[in-house]
């Protein structure tokens, strides 16, 4: 899911230019930029969604999340990932009510 320039990629699922992240990699958060030299865009990971015992949770790439300079939309799309990603859980465990 892509809001404005920050997108939430999953493994096995495509993002909105066409690439899949392997199956081996945790979910993340990206910024897509343009390049000064060509206009094509490229992305850099501001954290990854990874999970443990007591469920998901963010974790930073040095101050590449709270630096960030579109904090609404990062916080937009954040939210979005957890809940998805919660969501996902409940139903596989059976627990959706």
């Amino acid at each position: 899911m892509r809001y404005k320039n920050v997108e939430f990629r999953r493994p096995s699922v495509a993002d909105s230019n066409g690439y899949t992240v392997s199956s081996d990699r945790s979910a993340e958060i990206v910024a897509w930029k343009k390049s000064s030299n060509n206009g094509k865009e490229f992305c850099c990971t501001l954290c990854w969604i990874k999970e443990d015992e007591e469920g998901f949770y963010i974790e930073t790439i040095g101050n590449r999340f709270t630096e960030y300079e579109d904090i609404e939309a990062l916080m937009h799309v954040a939210k979005y990932a957890l809940r998805i990603l919660d969501t996902e859980k409940e139903f596989k465990e059976g627990c959706y009510n």
